[in-house]
């Protein structure tokens, strides 16, 4: 496996909205993670790599969490762990059900139920949510509870993605919508291809924008109030990604020809309605 150099967290993701609002210490650790998580991601989403070549490299990565875990690391990045993983306590199963999630990319994997989406959620999102929190920190709010959040965040968030993804996703041959809602809706597989927007897909839509909401939601509460100040990275990321959610919604779930975005001015004000959500305000 040839190493590479850790990149820094992007100036136009979301993730990078949160990264600006914590100690050096806690940016260099949320940056490792940040690093492990592009590569995983990119080695799922290089159209040009075999996928025999993809489930290779997936396999040298669990194995090179293993050897992390020993303090043995082979690869760049994941020595780039080290430090990170001991200082803040983050469970290796986060790491491995991250690979778990994107392997099921692999496999051109479509969701019966919306019980089968969420375990590929909680690979691809949950899983990052939780070595997050782990960086940011918390004191009041119980363990079980506070990976909770971090999960039904995942959820939210990842969401939100399939939600202003259909279209895109559409390209590269997948469909993330659970089959039997789609089926519910009057709906059917045939017509998302053929980027049919009528009733049944905004039915379809309205459903999907709902149980989101519900994710946002549920999240919050289970935290303890007096750990929102040590969450606000992530208050900040979730406030960016559900007005999103929320501008889908304004133009009418048009996402079977583009990609919806905020400005900066929309992600900056909403940055600080995460503050004042965060300190009580």
């Amino acid at each position: 496996m040839t190493s590479a150099a850790p990149p820094r967290a992007e100036k136009k993701s979301n993730f990078f909205l949160g990264f600006l609002l914590l100690p050096k210490a806690k940016r260099e650790a949320l940056s490792a993670v940040y690093a492990y998580c592009r590569l995983i991601d990119d080695i799922v989403d290089t159209p040009e790599m075999p996928k025999d070549e993809a489930r290779r490299q997936l396999d040298f990565w669990r194995e090179e969490i293993e050897r992390l875990y020993r303090g043995e690391p082979a690869h760049d990045v994941s020595r780039g762990l080290l430090k990170p993983v001991a200082d803040y306590n983050i469970p290796k199963e986060a790491f491995l059900e991250m690979i778990r999630g994107c392997a099921m990319d692999l496999d051109g994997t479509r969701y019966e139920t919306i019980a089968d989406l969420e375990s590929y959620m909680r690979g691809v999102a949950s899983s990052v949510g939780i070595m997050c929190i782990h960086i940011f920190g918390w004191t009041y709010t119980s363990r079980e509870a506070m990976h909770e959040f971090a999960t039904v965040f995942g959820y939210a968030f990842q969401l939100t993605n399939i939600i202003r993804d259909v279209g895109a996703d559409l390209e590269i041959g997948r469909v993330y919508l659970p089959l039997s809602e789609i089926k519910d809706a009057r709906y059917c597989v045939d017509r998302l291809v053929l980027r049919d927007h009528g009733p049944a897909f905004d039915r379809l839509m309205e459903g999907q924008y709902k149980r989101a909401k519900a994710y946002y939601a549920r999240a919050r509460n289970l935290v303890d109030f007096r750990d929102r100040p040590s969450l606000l990275p992530a208050e900040v990321m979730a406030h960016v990604y559900e007005g999103l959610l929320d501008e889908i919604k304004e133009r009418e779930f048009r996402v079977l020809f583009q990609k919806t975005s905020l400005p900066g001015y929309r992600k900056l004000a909403l940055a600080f309605k995460a503050w004042l959500y965060c300190h009580g305000l």
